[in-house]
């Protein structure tokens, strides 16, 4: 169930980037790293316990959502006032990949904190689980993203930034 529950935000968020548009090899790399992402902040979420989790939990909430909200006003920049042949969103570098992916996945962080360690059986797990269901729903996502964007065009792109702006705000407040 908590696997379902970060995998939303994986999901949602990438059927914004779908409906961008990105080329398969991207959005494969994009949904291992998200799924990467999940494992890896959820076991450093794990190991760094509840002594700070009310520091670092605040710090991340923070850092994803300025994040998020960064790379949807960028996404609504480049499809609003961006030439055609300047318009090279984020989502399309592998560098916007990574750091979407950390802003997608900093929740993971949160969680992990919470889990506590109640052995390292159960934390690679919950961490592996993770990561595998949000790599499964951002590709998803980015499919029906896609599917979407051929139907809808630019106003599909303006419904993706608007979808990235809004989680922004959501985990920010």
């Amino acid at each position: 169930m908590m696997a379902l529950a970060l995998g939303m935000d994986a999901f949602s968020l990438a059927v914004g980037v779908g409906l961008k548009g990105i080329d398969r090899n991207r959005a494969i790399f994009l949904c291992f790293a998200i799924g990467i992402f999940h494992i890896v902040l959820t076991l450093i979420g794990i190991y760094a316990g509840m002594l700070l989790q009310g520091v670092l939990g605040t710090l991340a909430k923070w850092f994803g959502s300025f994040l998020l909200f960064g790379l949807g006003l960028h996404m609504l920049y480049s499809t609003l006032f961006a030439k055609e042949e300047d318009a090279s969103s984020l989502n399309t570098t592998y560098t916007g990949m990574i750091l979407f992916a950390i802003g997608v996945s900093i929740d993971a962080l949160s969680v992990g904190f919470s889990l506590g360690l109640r052995s390292t059986a159960y934390g690679i797990v919950s961490a592996a689980t993770f990561g595998i269901v949000g790599l499964v729903m951002c590709g998803g996502g980015l499919v029906i993203g896609r599917r979407v964007n051929r139907l809808a065009g630019t106003a599909g792109e303006i419904l993706g930034a608007i979808i990235l702006l809004g989680y922004g705000v959501y985990f920010l407040l």
